[in-house]
């Protein structure tokens, strides 16, 4: 996600994922993908910091919980900063590529920060700085 990386993203993921995000769901892998572009793209940086997966394997399936901390950076200059701390749950399978995701939830417990990064303009320095 944090590298903008669409074609490795979508590697983690079944072709027939759904999503439930808190910004809408996604049907299908290509509207997984459109819902991770339009919230990261806008934003200048983000970084995502997972840990604490608890995974529970049943065969060719499987559920992870896991927590995150996500930073989003809307301008250079530092101002425009919101993080949000949440879990992931997760059902994954098993294919002949590894595991893949089928379903991701995601929620957000806390926050902090100017929530507006996702909704003003992106300011970035001109090209002669």
């Amino acid at each position: 996600m944090d590298a903008r990386d669409w074609a490795l993203l979508s590697d983690c993921f079944t072709p027939d994922a759904v999503g439930d995000f808190a910004n809408g769901d996604a049907d299908g892998l290509d509207a997984i993908l459109t819902q991770y572009r339009n919230f990261l793209n806008p934003l200048e940086v983000t970084q995502h910091l997972v840990s604490n997966v608890e995974p529970a394997v049943s065969g060719d399936t499987a559920t992870a919980h896991t927590t995150f901390q996500a930073q989003h950076l809307r301008t250079t200059d530092g101002t425009g900063q919101y993080l949000l701390g949440g879990n992931y749950d997760d059902e994954l399978i098993k294919t002949t590529a590894g595991w893949k995701i089928q379903k991701r939830r995601v929620r957000g417990l806390w926050s902090a920060g100017d929530a507006t990064v996702f909704a003003r303009p992106l300011t970035r320095p001109s090209a002669s700085n």
